[in-house]
């Protein structure tokens, strides 16, 4: 039965294998003054840390072949990047603090069933354990490390005077992008994606290199980074209203139901700590509220980040609608555009409207 069950994961799997890789097609150096129709839409896949990253970047997700500053483990599921101090440090500002949340502060006003008996104690597990797993994901899972080239092809078309490959220009959805080429890596870069300066890796989709992940956040990863700005910001929403609810207990315990405002100020000033534990809520409540409604707002869009902070597009090909971007951001991450057939063709003639995509150099 194990068997059989492996035979028909590799064969799912297997038809799914031109999905990330669809990428890769613009950034071929055969498609020069060449139109490739690509009529068949790409299948979803498995996430990369459950199968793997398919053929073309396990290759080279190898110690032998791998070339970037990451630390890749399990065939290329998972690229380990700054743990010290960086990921270390996060899960230490966070674990500690929700130790001391739920073994001390929460139990305080929960009814005498425990977690299970209240609303607030099931959803904050709930969120507790969304944050942990989608931080592990977000933080050590490959975000999309695209294969590098030993050497610049010998086959591309124009040269600049110090004999690097000049950038091109192809089409997505009919609005012209312009397309350099990756000096480190020796590729064109796919469309939305970006060289990395910390990592040392070029990423598929690239948003943003976190620091508090110690990783970049790109294709695989982002929808995972996503949904823990989200929990992180319902999760610090209820913690606020645990501890005023504590504070209000408390107030009520001691000075009765007519107590005042003075007499609830009195009770908090009485607790320090506690004090000192919401000001650091708020802290992180505003930071990752923040980074909700930012990345709320590029996704309804159908940006990244770094798209969106050095405004690389005149008009953006990727944006359908709001409902159709999102859909493709958490849905459909495998297509590189949602609607219609792609055609990939590229040049080096001057145009003289154009969007850039990928302006710096790293």
């Amino acid at each position: 039965l194990k068997q059989t069950l492996w035979v028909a994961w590799e064969a799912a799997d297997s038809r799914r294998i031109d999905a990330m890789s669809r990428y890769l097609a613009y950034s071929s150096n055969n498609a020069h003054n060449r139109s490739q129709v690509l009529e068949e839409r790409p299948q979803a896949r498995w996430p990369v840390f459950l199968v793997g990253p398919e053929e073309e970047f396990k290759s080279y997700l190898t110690p032998s072949r791998y070339k970037g500053r990451s630390q890749i483990c399990c065939g290329g599921r998972f690229a380990v990047g700054q743990i010290w101090p960086n990921s270390a440090s996060t899960m230490t500002m966070c674990i500690v603090p929700g130790y001391v949340y739920f073994a001390y502060i929460l139990p305080q006003v929960l009814p005498p069933e425990g977690i299970t008996g209240s609303f607030v104690g099931v959803t904050q597990t709930i969120f507790g354990i969304m944050i942990l797993v989608c931080y592990l994901i977000a933080s050590f899972m490959n975000p999309g490390i695209i294969p590098r080239q030993d050497s610049i092809p010998k086959d591309l078309a124009n040269y600049d005077l110090q004999n690097r490959p000049l950038p091109r220009f192809i089409r997505v959805n009919n609005i012209t992008i312009r397309q350099k080429f990756c000096l480190t890596c020796n590729i064109f870069r796919p469309p939305r994606s970006k060289h990395c300066s910390f990592c040392d890796n070029c990423v598929l989709r690239f948003d943003h290199h976190c620091t508090w992940l110690g990783n970049c956040v790109g294709l695989y990863n982002y929808r995972y980074f996503v949904v823990l700005i989200y929990s992180a910001t319902f999760f610090l929403f209820e913690c606020i209203y645990v501890i005023f609810h504590l504070f209000s207990d408390r107030t009520q315990e001691e000075f009765g139901k007519e107590a005042n405002f003075l007499d609830w100020i009195e009770t908090v000033v009485r607790d320090p700590l506690l004090v000192g534990f919401l000001f650091y809520i708020l802290v992180l409540l505003i930071a990752v509220l923040l980074l909700s409604i930012y990345h709320t707002v590029i996704s309804l869009q159908n940006l990244t980040t770094n798209e969106h902070v050095k405004n690389y597009y005149r008009e953006n090909p990727f944006d359908v609608d709001m409902a159709s971007n999102c859909y493709q951001i958490f849905c459909a991450p495998e297509m590189v555009v949602l609607q219609g057939p792609e055609i990939i063709k590229a040049d080096y003639s001057d145009h003289p409207s154009y969007s850039e995509d990928g302006e710096s150099d790293e």
